[in-house]
């Protein structure tokens, strides 16, 4: 990005070319008027932008061109004639561009030299518009020179035989906006910030606003200093009212309003472009501050700056005073951070050290081979320990007489008790558990079968004696009906 006018040296002792606070002065060119005005603001609702986009690729483009042209596809459709598109810019394109009826045509954008215009442009939006995205761009007139030219050059060189029947008022428009037109389209690179309209509301200058109103207004639009609900608001009695109101305001206030008012206005217009080239660029992202905080001191009454000029000085100081914490405070946070980020690699590591120290182990250690013992039985109930106890003195003895009488060796008999059921014991070759079998089981089902036959016969038996006893009195009946007959 090619710095403003002045970076080497922050502000100039005499601003040359500065525009006064309404229209223009005696030169209107481009050219000449971009060495005291450095900066372009535009009035505009905000549009999804690519997130990693090369920085000459266009932010705004052209009402003619589509929001996915490309720098170059814009460039390859200006005529070859012209050395610049702007040199062959006529009154018919202007005419153009100014009648809302074919702006959707025009190849140009307007910005304008005046940030009070864009504020007071953008306010009147907020309020008419339905949508309240509204922001103000801030753009860096020496990225588009070979492409920008004032409206009121162009109206002014048109003869009166070619004069449009709306001439004046498109010309009372150019000159009280310091309108600017861009051709083609605005790179990224050249736009410096663009800001939401409230954010900048609450860092005006008092002049701007009602005294003695608290910050806890309802609505930051109520603390305006000027009536922004108006039908057709005139930009001539806003400058000449502010104006005023800043002629009113004791010595003390006008200081404080042209020097940390307006440093505090253009550090909030020029906030992200600061944050981000403070720590890089340190001299010309406080350049930057300076020729705005200094444009903006003189916007309320130039012929007071003058009679000022420490406020030059005061304003150069407050801004390096203001960049050197912003910087400092960048250091010790990018250190902050740096350390925290140094503390959660080497956490990390710690818990991937465990990790693998944990799994090394785990595959030392051998899993214990659970063998279940299977015991086949039919009972729904759960042996009492009485039973637990005796089965396993039953399945140790016996293993023990076994495994004795195997080797030939004697053994002195045991008194069992009769009482206690005797259990085969087999034992598995390939299992440790032996598997053991209930005496008492393989009687259940023969017992099921027994009852069941019991029960089938008895019921049998009843039935059949019921049917007799009811079959028996029914012929009594007829034999004793028979007999009276």
């Amino acid at each position: 990005m090619v710095p403003s006018a002045g970076a080497s040296s922050g502000i100039s002792d005499k601003p040359q070319n500065a525009l006064p606070q309404y229209g223009f002065g005696a030169d209107v060119t481009f050219g000449k008027l971009i060495e005291g005005n450095p900066y372009l603001f535009r009035v505009h609702t905000p549009k999804a932008h690519p997130p990693h986009c090369d920085g000459s690729e266009p932010y705004f483009v052209g009402s003619k061109y589509s929001d996915t042209f490309s720098a170059a596809a814009i460039h390859s459709s200006c005529p070859p004639s012209s050395s610049t598109p702007i040199s062959s810019i006529t009154y018919a394109d202007v005419v153009k561009h100014l009648d809302w009826t074919t702006r959707s045509e025009s190849p140009y954008i307007s910005t304008s030299f005046s940030f009070a215009w864009a504020i007071w442009e953008a306010i009147r939006r907020y309020h008419v518009n339905v949508k309240h995205d509204v922001e103000i761009a801030i753009i860096d007139a020496s990225a588009v020179a070979d492409r920008a030219v004032t409206a009121a050059e162009v109206l002014m060189k048109a003869s009166p035989q070619e004069r449009h029947k709306d001439h004046w008022k498109w010309y009372r428009f150019a000159v009280e906006a310091q309108d600017v037109l861009v051709w083609g389209y605005i790179p990224q690179s050249a736009v410096l910030a663009s800001i939401p309209l409230l954010q900048i509301i609450s860092r005006l200058p008092s002049y701007f606003l009602y005294p003695d109103v608290s910050d806890s207004k309802d609505t930051l639009l109520g603390r305006l200093g000027w009536d922004y609900t108006k039908k057709k608001p005139s930009f001539r009695q806003f400058c000449q009212a502010m104006s005023d109101r800043f002629l009113r305001l004791p010595a003390d206030k006008r200081l404080r309003d042209t020097t940390v008012g307006s440093v505090r206005l253009a550090i909030g217009l020029l906030r992200p472009y600061v944050h981000r080239h403070i720590s890089e660029d340190f001299t010309t992202a406080t350049t930057h501050l300076c020729d705005l905080a200094y444009i903006i001191s003189c916007w309320p009454g130039q012929w007071w700056v003058r009679e000022h000029p420490e406020i030059r000085d005061l304003l150069r100081c407050m801004v390096h005073i203001v960049g050197e914490e912003m910087r400092e405070a960048r250091k010790v946070q990018a250190l902050s951070d740096a350390t925290r980020m140094q503390e959660i690699v080497g956490n990390l590591e710690q818990l991937a050290k465990a990790y693998e120290s944990r799994s090394r182990e785990q595959k030392r250690v051998p899993h214990p081979i659970l063998t279940p013992r299977a015991s086949f039985s039919t009972s729904s109930t759960l042996p009492s320990p009485m039973d637990d106890k005796s089965e396993a003195w039953s399945t140790s003895s016996t293993t023990t007489l076994i495994t004795t009488e195997s080797k030939g060796i004697q053994t002195e008999s045991l008194e069992i008790d009769t009482s206690t059921p005797v259990k085969s014991v087999i034992e598995s070759p390939v299992r440790s558990s032996p598997v053991v079998f209930d005496d008492d089981d393989a009687s259940k089902p023969y017992d099921f079968v027994a009852r069941t036959a019991s029960c089938f016969f008895t019921g049998l038996f009843i039935g059949s004696f019921i049917t007799l006893c009811l079959w028996s009195s029914h012929r009594r009946e007829m034999a004793i009906a028979h007999h009276f007959t």
